[in-house]
């Protein structure tokens, strides 16, 4: 039951809050891990996802494997499996990755039944009628976890009996081997992702600042991370090139001149956006009904007119989708001033204007760099068996992510019309710059720090010593180690990203090719995350 409250907890909290963003696989197997008694074992099989779910987000509600739910089920029944804390882990991310892919048909689901619900809500704003509005909003939340609570219930369900001991007991070591290979290799997938997201043909030399950090200067992931901050922060300086956002203005309309909201007026829609932004989200109108819900303390204050009030809601119950950290606030700010300023399709106008730019410099800077970065940084140090890895991913959320949307929504609010000269002048532009600019420098060092392998294979080499031949065996790793260090995961992570980018083939094929490639070659015996200790 534990694990099921939990699944449920991290759903809600990538809708809505953000707290901790628990529904990343770090925070979600590592948490399973302290439930089922097997910290451990949450904290490997959890980064590891992690690290395979780089640069994989639900880009415009794009469907993609349930690493959530994955990383779950993945300890819960490895907990249960029989062998050593390394078999078990190898045991958990060969059930968790499948699971994550396989449930991933689950998701359209539950985007469906939502997208019936928003009809229901249609009809509740045409009668003016917030608190329906409100209940189909909340519930409209049920489907989104019922699809992710239900599989770990049974996943949780399954590892309390012996049979998944029993079944895990026949595996070949041969397997579980080959699927530790297959884990350290994943996180190349997750690297190649983002290299497609970003502008690889621009920024490529940035890599090399990383690499030669951690490859040759021996540097940890945080001191690679401040270079990439100094480096960015130049980089910024130096250059502005920004592009200009249009907003069209309703000339016909005039502002009122004073204020009629009060900060409690305020602090609700703030309160609501934060807390929900988007459990209601459907294919239809996506974010459109939290938004709403969202104005709706607004609209009661401002228009006491039942008929004004009803427009009110009819108007933000239209399509609407943007980032919901860096975007959402600011466009709910601007609309709740214009609408203050009695301009209403002046909001209107300057929502549908904004919320596309604002949604690309948003995921940009959020999911695609920041996240990246420090989730990153949090699985390199779990996979050490280290608890800061988790504990600094969840503060890293929690606090800026919390700050950065009260700045938002204040900042908006008191700015109103001018919002878009602001945004015009090119400063979220320079932050998106500058945060790509970071995460290549980032990337050049965790590419090596992260993805291990190694061959063990040797061969043969015959030499004259003191006039007699000798044959000594070579270990080809020390050759590549002497050509480049970390030849082999840069190798890996071009090959994968040449897979992604190039022959385009989808995220879920590619893992699978990864995870097959890993288990032969590691069963057969010819490469390992690591080389052997020698005697």
């Amino acid at each position: 039951m534990a694990l099921t409250l939990w699944a449920i907890y991290c759903t809600y909290d990538g809708l809505g809050p953000f707290l901790i963003y628990a529904q990343r696989p770090l925070i979600a197997g590592s948490v399973a891990g302290l439930i089922t008694g097997h910290p451990l074992l949450g904290l490997l099989i959890g980064a590891t996802l992690e690290l395979a779910a780089l640069g994989v987000y639900t880009y415009g509600g794009a469907t993609i494997p349930d690493y959530q739910t994955g990383a779950i089920v993945g300890t819960a029944l490895a907990a249960g499996a029989a062998g050593n804390p390394a078999a078990q882990a190898a045991i958990g991310i060969g059930v968790g990755l499948p699971a994550a892919i396989l449930l991933s048909a689950l998701d359209p689901v539950g985007k469906m039944v939502t997208t019936a619900l928003v009809h229901r809500a249609d009809g509740y704003a045409a009668d003016g009628n917030a608190r329906g509005l409100a209940v189909v909003h909340w519930v409209s939340l049920i489907p989104w976890v019922a699809v992710r609570a239900v599989p770990t219930f049974l996943a949780a369900l399954a590892a309390s009996g012996g049979l998944v001991k029993d079944i895990t007991a026949s595996i070949p070591a041969g397997f579980v081997q080959g699927m530790t290979l297959a884990g350290s290799l994943l996180p190349a997938v997750g690297f190649a992702l983002l290299l497609g997201m970003m502008e690889l043909s621009r920024y490529w030399y940035l890599l090399l600042i990383g690499f030669v950090g951690f490859a040759y200067l021996h540097l940890p992931v945080l001191g690679i991370a401040l270079i990439g901050v100094a480096v960015a922060m130049l980089f910024v300086t130096l250059k502005r090139d920004e592009p200009v956002l249009v907003v069209p203005e309703a000339a016909d309309e005039e502002p009122a001149a004073d204020p009629r909201l009060t900060k409690q007026d305020l602090r609700r829609a703030f309160r609501r956006y934060f807390w929900s932004s988007q459990i209601s989200w459907n294919y239809e109108r996506m974010q459109a009904l939290g938004f709403a819900y969202s104005m709706e303390p607004v609209l009661r204050r401002l228009y006491p007119d039942k008929a004004d009030y009803v427009a009110g809601l009819q108007r933000h119950l239209q399509f609407f989708n943007t980032s919901v950290l860096i975007g959402g606030p600011l466009i709910l700010g601007s609309s709740v001033a214009l609408e203050e300023a009695g301009t209403p399709k002046s909001a209107a106008s300057t929502k549908v204007a904004l919320m596309g730019p604002l949604a690309g410099i948003g995921d940009t800077v959020v999911f695609a760099l920041y996240n990246s970065i420090i989730f990153t940084m949090g699985a390199s140090w779990a996979l050490q068996g280290n608890w800061l890895g988790p504990v600094f991913a969840a503060v890293m959320v929690l606090v800026p992510y919390a700050l950065v949307r009260r700045w938002q929504f204040g900042f908006a609010y008191r700015e109103g019309k001018r919002l878009a000269g602001h945004l015009a002048a090119g400063g979220l532009a320079r932050v998106a710059q500058g945060a790509t600019v970071l995460g290549f420098v980032v990337l050049g060092g965790f590419i090596p720090s992260i993805v291990k392998v190694v061959t063990t294979l040797t061969y043969r080499q015959t030499t004259t010593v003191q006039g007699q031949p000798v044959t000594q065996s070579v270990a080809i790793q020390d050759r590549l180690d002497e050509l480049l260090p970390f030849l082999l995961p840069v190798l890996v992570t071009a090959g994968v990203y040449l897979l992604t980018a190039k022959a385009r083939l989808r995220p879920v094929w590619v893992i699978a090719i990864v995870v097959v490639a890993g288990v032969v070659l590691g069963w057969l015996g010819w490469f390992a995350p690591s080389a052997p200790a020698k005697s």
